[in-house]
């Protein structure tokens, strides 16, 4: 097929697109650090989009740009390709206290629309990757906010992209990318030799897991 990955510079999307590649697809990445902004690049013909180019702040307070990204760049993805898209969401959206989380929600919604799949992730953690797994891992001391016991769902990024390659075979309306559920304080077990030094709870830092619930 034709595909498209949008945020295809990414931690998953170039993960994606490397598999794409490799199962013989013919794949056009399209990311801003590669200088295509989903608001205003060229959108080519395709079979089917991944659609994973977002703001992926999920503390930022910046509701007007965190919207122009994640609601506006997915509207204009949505009126190229309709039903051919597949959104990348988040586990946060049962959470929906963080422009971000509130953006993917919404994300959601528009995606059914125009009759999109869905494929909602969870913290996805991997070589390249910017979770709290990765960021303990290469720290010289770890930095906890809050108390350390908020619990979030992980998930390789492998998985992840083995639950988008599915679309190319088989659409759904939604598909949820399930995980191990650890605390922070869990992950930090994992570096006893390294001080940790706790912080302030951050604004829109849900203290319990995202639940991975379909809605």
């Amino acid at each position: 097929m034709k595909i498209v990955v949008t945020g295809s510079a990414g931690f998953i999307g170039r993960n994606l697109y490397v598999r794409l590649i490799g199962m013989g697809h013919d794949v056009v990445g399209l990311d801003i650090r590669e200088g295509n902004d989903i608001l205003t690049c060229d959108l080519p013909d395709a079979d089917l989009v991944f659609h994973l180019a977002a703001q992926t702040d999920a503390t930022s307070a910046d509701a007007e740009a965190d919207a122009r990204t994640n609601i506006m760049g997915l509207l204009r993805v949505l009126k190229r390709y309709g039903k051919a898209v597949v959104f990348a969401s988040s586990s946060m959206v049962n959470y929906p206290v963080s422009p971000y989380a509130i953006s993917k929600r919404a994300g959601e919604g528009y995606a059914s629309i125009h009759g999109a799949s869905v494929v909602r992730l969870c913290n996805i953690y991997g070589q390249g990757g910017h979770s709290v797994i990765e960021k303990f891992e290469e720290a010289a001391y770890l930095r906890i906010f809050g108390t350390g016991h908020q619990r979030r769902t992980y998930a390789p990024v492998e998985r992840a992209v083995d639950l988008f390659c599915r679309e190319t075979m088989e659409r759904r309306a939604l598909r949820v990318l399930d995980g191990e559920t650890w605390s922070v304080c869990e992950i930090a077990d994992r570096y006893p030799d390294k001080r940790r030094v706790h912080l302030p709870a951050r604004d829109f830092d849900p203290v319990e897991a995202p639940q991975l619930m379909a809605v």
